[in-house]
């Protein structure tokens, strides 16, 4: 179950926690919520316009006081859409023949793909960017080069677990932790949580000594990602959670309605901001909020905002309102406006879902999609195009794949 499942199986929980008198849900219960969710899903759902309030994000903080605040970075310049991009690095600008057309979201009739760029995992096994492949000691959520070897996020009867595997594939540590691992963009660093502490460190270990800061004792807190050299976004906390941006020099807190937020760009400081949630239908409004000035700002109550691609330029969403196991539509929309370049689309009535996605590079997407009772990962791209990459057997309840924590 994705990340996104999770949190909209947890705040309907809670939603519901007066009415259970004060009877613990267990995890039994939250797949049976799943299984109904997922045969409610193939219910036609409105998709729902409403005001979207405003994100007040601190301006100030930067990465002066990162480990690698020496890091050159190109002065940020604005793309043809508005949204500020940078410097000698132009965002594609795809022309499809009907942007709004909704591309088939199959793997009937898709070509092959070339393999991969970022690794993944397939189970137990590790897919590299090269296509090698190297079986590691158990199944987890993600995994991040460090030092040689791997950090990974395993569950143990729910509980995330953060494991320090070596080069030889055996486990150094495992402690609980966060529910995910991130690395910067050019995978010089690594984040996660651990033992009441958010960390970061070299991926190859070149600190003698990760860098950290002391987190609210009990809070169940995580990485969220990466918004600049050595500065982090960090969720603090569960019902209702503060979100810190941090150099490791100290924290801020963000201020303004933040539901949730999902995605992050290190590049331009971009968020992807869960404002409003309506629980009678589902439905919520998400945001680009940026911590450059708020100068972008752009909303919608129609799509999340679930990924920003490698420069920032474009986001991966879902309708607003999907629950269950996954989406049977999946978006590429301009970061700029949330306006759509294209849409994919299920065929008929099928058990056919995305589950999660995973941006490749600026032109295209990695989504693992269960279909005719196999997952699949395909390639999604800004031109209209889909591939397969890879295929495994697996239930619906839970893809067999998982994308590492990839720059």
């Amino acid at each position: 179950m994705s990340t996104h499942d999770e949190e909209r199986l947890s705040r309907g929980l809670h939603d519901r926690a007066g009415d259970v008198s004060g009877a613990p849900v267990g995890l039994d219960e939250v797949k049976r919520s799943a299984r109904g969710i997922r045969r409610r899903r193939r219910l036609a759902t409105g998709l729902v316009a409403a005001a979207v309030v405003a994100v007040a994000v601190p301006v100030g903080l930067n990465a002066a006081g990162g480990p690698d605040a020496g890091r050159p970075v190109a002065p940020a310049t604005t793309s043809p859409s508005g949204a500020p991009t940078r410097a000698g690095t132009p965002e594609p600008t795809p022309t499809l023949p009907n942007p709004e057309g909704g591309i088939p979201l199959t793997v009937r009739k898709a070509p092959a793909g070339q393999p991969a760029k970022v690794g993944y995992l397939r189970g137990r096994t590790y897919v590299a960017p090269d296509g090698t492949t190297r079986e590691l000691p158990a199944a987890y959520d993600t995994v991040a080069p460090y030092r040689g070897g791997w950090l990974a996020v395993q569950r143990k009867q729910g509980t995330p677990y953060v494991v320090q595997v070596d080069s030889s594939g055996a486990v150094v540590s495992s402690q609980p932790g966060g529910d995910r691992i991130v690395t910067s963009d050019d995978g010089v660093e690594v984040s996660w949580v651990a033992g009441g502490k958010l960390y970061l460190d070299g991926t190859n270990g070149h600190s003698d000594t990760p860098q950290s800061i002391d987190l609210p004792a009990g809070a169940d807190a995580s990485p969220v990602g990466f918004v600049g050299p050595g500065t982090v976004l960090a969720r603090v906390g569960a019902a209702q959670p503060e979100f810190w941006v941090t150099n490791f020099s100290g924290h801020q807190v963000l201020q303004g309605r933040i539901l949730a937020v999902r995605a992050t760009s290190m590049q331009r400081g971009l968020l992807g901001v869960e404002t409003s949630y309506n629980s009678n239908d589902g439905t919520s409004c998400w945001k680009v909020a940026t911590n450059q000035g708020g100068d972008r700002e752009p909303a919608s109550c129609d799509w999340t905002v679930n990924a920003f691609s490698p420069r920032g330029g474009f986001v991966a969403g879902y309708p607003s309102g999907v629950d269950g196991l996954g989406s049977s539509t999946v978006a590429l929309l301009d970061a700029g406006t949330l306006a759509v370049k294209v849409r994919f689309d299920r065929v008929g009535n099928g058990e056919t879902f995305v589950s999660d996605v995973a941006w490749e590079d600026d032109s295209h997407v990695l989504a693992t999609l269960y279909e005719d009772g196999s997952w699949h990962l395909v390639r999604l791209g800004l031109d209209g195009g889909i591939q397969t990459v890879d295929q495994a057997p697996g239930a619906p309840e839970q893809s067999p794949f998982h994308f590492a924590a990839h720059p």
